[in-house]
């Protein structure tokens, strides 16, 4: 599932290099204007957040809390999946 998050987050940037670039498209949101660096830290740190925490729940022996993390990125995986889906509606304006 981390894998999946990641490529997701991959697709996003490439998706955007590409429609920025090649395109011509504006980026609208002033936070991502020039795609500066902690943008790309926030993106694929979070990918690996779940990872790390089912890592330091089986070392401290809480094996029975190891799906919890995996819950989380479905849910992030959905609510990535929910945000992409929107926006292809708004760009395709269907």
């Amino acid at each position: 599932m981390t894998i999946i998050l990641f490529l997701l987050n991959l697709l996003d940037v490439l998706s955007s290099f590409y429609a920025i670039n090649f395109l011509g498209f504006t980026e609208l949101n002033p936070l991502a204007v020039g795609f500066p660096l902690w943008i790309f830290v926030i993106k694929f740190s979070a990918c690996f957040i779940p990872v790390i925490c089912a890592h330091m729940l089986d070392k401290f022996g809480m094996k029975k809390y190891l799906l919890l993390p995996f819950i989380c990125t479905i849910i992030l995986i959905q609510f990535y999946v929910f945000v992409v889906t929107l926006n292809m509606r708004n760009i395709l304006g269907v």
